[in-house]
């Protein structure tokens, strides 16, 4: 595989709802990274994050199919939040960045991000570059 890419709620989402503004742009960029055999991580935080979303604009069916579906893909790395990366998650990026309204699911996406060196999200939320990661939407 080649590089890394965390995915986020906020990409997941927009790729799955044809009626996302940015749903098309979505698509192909995720198309793009499976295309290139990218190494596409996220956290079960961000997982519970769309199970819930699909589950409630959805269906429990759909949104059980989507876990299913990420866990059985070769391509998809899930970093599981254990409380000591939930603790460096909220030191280093929740009291630090006091102004910014980060949740507690994207300062663990942050954490992440920084221990792999994973520069780069597939996500439509500005809070990554208010953290300093780069965009590919």
């Amino acid at each position: 595989m080649s590089r890394a890419v965390f995915i986020d709620t906020s990409a997941w989402w927009a790729t799955s709802e044809p009626r996302e503004p940015r749903h098309r742009d979505a698509v192909r960029a995720y198309q793009r990274l499976l295309e290139q055999r990218a190494q596409i991580v996220t956290t079960n935080l961000v997982l519970a994050e769309m199970h819930a979303l699909m589950a409630r604009r959805r269906d429990p069916a759909a949104a059980t199919e989507f876990l299913d579906l990420v866990h059985s893909d070769p391509t998809h790395d899930v970093r599981y939040v254990d409380r000591e990366l939930e603790a460096a998650a909220a030191d280093r990026w929740l009291r630090v960045y006091r102004d910014q309204r980060f949740s507690l699911t994207d300062a663990c996406s942050f954490e992440v991000m920084r221990r792999e060196g994973i520069r780069s999200a597939l996500a439509l939320d500005r809070h990554f570059t208010a953290a300093g990661f780069d965009l590919l939407l």
